[in-house]
Parts: C-alpha cells; structure tokens; sequence
C-alpha cells in the first residue's frame, strides 16, 4: 500500500451566504447505510439559524473575507480542530487528535506533520452553547481589525463555526459542520476547518 499523500481534493469556490453547511458534512447526513461519491469540499447552502440571536448576515462592502462575501481559493484533506496563521501568512498551522500539521498558503499544500507525545487537542476550549452566544465568546478568533469573533458553538449534532459581531452579538455568518477558524495577520484570507479537512477563502468583492 502506497504511503504519499493523497492529492487536494475537488472544491466548490462559491459562497452560499451566510448560512451554509460544509458539503462533506451534508453529504454523510444523507441516507444512512449508503456508500455515495464524496462530493467536493465546500459550503452549500442551509437554512439561518435559530438561536436566539439576531441575524445580520454579511456585510456587502466588507474586505474581510467570511464577513463580507468570499471565494474559497484551495482546500486540504487532513483535519484541523483549531487553525493560525503565521504571522507573514504563508504558513498555515492546525492541529488534530494527537497531530500537528503546517500547510502552505495560498495552496495548502502539506509541508509538516508530527505526532507530539501529548494530545493538542486537549488544550483547546470547548464550544460556547449557543444560547450563550451575547455573553461568551470563548476562546474566539477575531477578525482583524476586531469587530466580528468566529466561535465555536454546537447545534444539535453539528459542530458550528459562528461569526459573531461583538458589537451586539448579532450573527453574521453560521457554518455547519465546521470547528475551526482563522484569519491572515492582514485580513486578506479566511482558513476554514473540522474533520473534514480545510479550505482557504479570499474576498470576493464582486459578492458573486
């Protein structure tokens, strides 16, 4: 049995909106006891949620990719629970049970994996419930410039990114099936995660 990695996987560029579901996740919701194809890494769209929270959606002239409309750019197979980039942006770091991996950016192609004695997954907080969303953003990552936290929250047997305005806590982009999110020092890229793998977006500023 070969030992390379597997090549990227196949991606959906297009950005849904503001509430969405990522494809692989929707895809093993389907009917159980099924063997389908894996369909593209991506987001698809999904109803808004209903947490108690008020809904702003996204904001048209926002540079910030996630905040704004964004075009995912590269996708990767391997998991990330939480993400960071470095802080020249060309590196992007995560972290899975018992792992640790570094991507490059913009393309994610894998450059570092190791197996640390101790789990850094064990570190990480937990999610914020999301009737708790306009009190505790957790150990939220915050867009640059601040204004918006993207927190990790659960709805039903779905892990949840959030994209929270700290303002008034309003939401401003839900995705399920994701668990973790960063973005560039400077703001111009937004790295998506969970179990699935990763994907990287940039702005799009044409909002198609």
């Amino acid at each position: 049995m070969s030992t390379r990695p597997l090549g990227p996987p196949e991606f959906l560029p297009d950005d849904p909106g503001p509430w969405s579901i990522v494809s692989n996740v929707f895809s093993r919701a389907g009917a159980p006891g099924k063997r389908r194809p894996q369909p593209p890494t991506g987001l698809m769209l999904a109803p808004p949620p209903e947490v108690g929270r008020p809904l702003a959606g996204l904001d048209p002239a926002s540079p910030i990719p996630g905040v704004g409309p964004m075009r995912l750019v590269a996708a990767a197979r391997e998991p990330a629970f939480a993400l960071e980039f470095d802080p020249e942006g060309d590196v992007l770091r995560g972290v899975s049970p018992y792992v640790r991996r570094a991507w490059s950016v913009p393309e994610l192609a894998q450059q570092l994996e190791e197996r640390p004695g101790t789990d850094p997954v064990t570190e990480l907080p937990g999610p914020v419930a999301p009737g708790a969303l306009g009190e505790d953003l957790g150990g939220a990552a915050e867009a640059p410039g601040g204004g918006v936290a993207a927190v990790l929250t659960r709805e039903g047997r779905h892990d949840v990114i959030a994209l929270v305005r700290t303002s008034d806590r309003a939401l401003v982009r839900w995705i399920r099936g994701a668990r973790a999110a960063a973005w560039s020092a400077d703001g111009s890229m937004l790295a998506i995660g969970g179990v699935w793998g990763v994907v990287l977006a940039r702005s799009d500023s044409s909002g198609g």
